[in-house]
């Protein structure tokens, strides 16, 4: 008996037919995805490795006026009695410090600050911490990056990485005797702090100066975020998030403060700060369910509460530092 092929249904397209124009559509529409998200991902490493931005220390609408260069190592810029120590001795990330000790060390502020490259930025952060009469131990990001052989530059975490420099630091702290603990976290630096705090015991005080509230919000007022299709963006949103080994939402240090687990808290930015406006501040402060403070500097644009009213900052500093590390070599609430 001969068998004959089924009658074709007239309406109905062959599978053999709807296979090829599948296969047809893939390759016009495969290599346009790929476009997409090679573009997305060109982006979001340009927001991993920025250059200095483009704001001013003094005001958001006083022209930028950088430092001169001076290529001078940490320690010649601190121009102080320092130690060198070593953070974390890992192959891969290695890290060093240097710590310069005030009489007793028994109270120490670990200074983190903006971009991790400009060493500069930290100096008048350091003369603060000194003034006060404690301790100080700077992260020596480039010079662990030079001695290594990698150069200076090094991947911008937006802080979420950074916490852990910040954690292994207070680590290396105790391990030498130091019993009272604060951070003093700079931009970048101050996100560190936050995540640091919430990671595990936080430390016995973190001053904040110009955090981010959310991550996401935060870059998407950067260049070239600010400018981009919406949905390309949430793109270069989800790829950051990617790179940084979490979910873009969960960057967040106004969350972070939230588990402080009652650590002091001092938040300060700038009245004029066009990256981190007062309103993420505001949030942070807000979140945070400890002891706390806020300062919002007249006229400061980001991180620049310091060069923009440096007596009022070493005021205010020095003043939440004695509060919650106590006098500079006597236990923190000794009268």
């Amino acid at each position: 008996m001969n068998s004959t092929p089924p009658a074709h249904t007239p309406g109905r397209v062959p599978v053999s037919v709807r296979r090829r124009l599948a296969l047809i559509a893939v390759g016009l529409f495969a290599p346009i995805v790929l476009i997409w998200f090679a573009a997305a991902t060109i982006v979001a490493r340009g927001l991993q490795f920025p250059p200095a931005l483009a704001y001013s220390t003094s005001g958001a609408a006083a022209p930028v006026r950088p430092a001169p260069p001076d290529s001078r190592p940490l320690r010649a810029l601190i121009d102080a009695p320092s130690d060198e120590v070593t953070v974390r001795a890992a192959p891969a990330h290695p890290l060093r410090a240097l710590l310069a000790p005030i009489g007793p060390a028994g109270s120490a502020v670990i200074l983190t600050y903006p971009n991790c490259v400009d060493e500069q930025t930290l100096v008048g952060y350091f003369k603060v911490i000194r003034s006060a009469g404690y301790a100080a131990l700077i992260i020596d990001y480039a010079g662990s990056a030079m001695r290594e052989g990698r150069g200076a530059v090094r991947r911008y975490g937006f802080g979420w990485q950074e916490r852990r420099d910040v954690l292994d630091a207070a680590a290396a702290l105790r391990s030498r005797g130091v019993r009272t603990i604060a951070v003093l976290g700079v931009s970048e630096g101050a996100a560190a702090a936050l995540f640091a705090g919430a990671d595990r015991a936080p430390p016995d005080a973190i001053i904040a100066d110009s955090s981010y509230a959310r991550l996401a919000p935060m870059l998407r007022r950067m260049p070239p975020l600010d400018s981009l299709n919406p949905l390309f963006g949430r793109t270069v949103l989800w790829e950051v998030g990617l790179m940084q080994g979490g979910a873009i939402d969960d960057i967040a240090p106004a969350r972070a403060a939230a588990k402080l687990d009652g650590c002091p808290l001092m938040v300060i930015n700038g009245a004029d700060d066009p990256l981190v406006p007062p309103a993420d501040a505001q949030t942070i402060f807000a979140a945070a369910r400890g002891p706390r403070e806020l300062w919002i500097a007249p006229g400061a644009g980001h991180a620049a509460a310091l060069a923009a009213d440096p007596v009022q900052y070493s005021r205010r500093v020095g003043a939440f530092l004695r509060r919650y590390l106590g006098v500079p070599g006597r236990a923190a609430g000794a009268d």
